[in-house]
């Protein structure tokens, strides 16, 4: 497969960079600025420099149009850094929307992060006290890159053009990639490397579109997982 990674420069993207390059994939990277040309073409990426805040919709639909990507990956963050979420995980993303329906082109993995929702729906039902404790220290201390990150969601809801599947990490670790848990789960951590391998195993899957699924980490192979999810759509979580 062909890949446009946007947020090429982070930490997931990376590690998804190496597995689907290795894997024999084809990944082209989008970067703010050189900071990790070197790095991305060492892995095996064609590096693209545009940026999600000064860079236009007819700018990413020229990119779109020429890579032509069989799947795009939003894996982009501001990580509490200027310009801050409002401008790259909710501005930034509906850019990239836009311009995928400007382009024609349907497939998205979207790199969320687990318990982004309508709080006014209440705790999901599978929720513990501790799922909820945390939730509530979540909310508090970063709302605005969880609503940045829901308004994203949302917003992408409403593209039926879009063959998308929403990807909703736990809190993030520099841990090695371990089994997993996917799907309804509870509130805890989710090794990077993890992620990026079920960014690619996501995208080579069928029947994953359309859902938004927790990844954590877990007692089961990433295959066993996904398929357990596709076959039984409900347990992944869509509100």
């Amino acid at each position: 497969m062909k890949f446009l990674v946007f947020g090429g420069g982070g930490k997931v993207a990376l590690h998804f960079t190496r597995i689907a390059v290795q894997a024999g994939h084809k990944v082209h990277s989008v970067i703010k600025d050189n900071g990790h040309t070197a790095e991305l073409e060492g892995l095996g990426a064609k590096v693209h420099i545009a940026s999600l805040v000064d860079d236009t919709v007819p700018d990413f639909t020229s990119l779109l149009t020429t890579v032509k990507p069989d799947t795009v990956v939003f894996a982009a963050g501001s990580g509490g850094k200027p310009p801050g979420p409002d401008k790259i995980d909710y501005e930034g993303a509906v850019k990239v929307f836009d311009a995928m329906e400007a382009a024609n082109t349907k497939r998205l993995i979207l790199v969320s992060a687990v318990d982004v929702r309508s709080r006014d729906k209440g705790y999901p039902e599978w929720y513990s006290d501790e799922d909820k404790a945390m939730s509530d220290r979540v909310w508090k201390g970063i709302g605005t890159y969880m609503e940045a990150k829901l308004k994203a969601e949302l917003e992408l809801h409403s593209r039926k053009s879009i063959q998308y599947t929403v990807l909703a990490p736990g809190g993030l670790t520099l841990e090695p990639a371990c089994k997993v848990q996917l799907g309804r789960t509870h509130l805890t951590q989710t090794s990077r490397e993890l992620v990026a391998k079920v960014i690619l195993a996501t995208a080579t899957t069928s029947g994953t579109e359309g859902l938004t699924i927790d990844v954590m980490d877990g007692e089961e192979s990433i295959e066993t997982a996904l398929a357990e999810v596709v076959k039984n759509r409900t347990d992944a979580w869509t509100g």
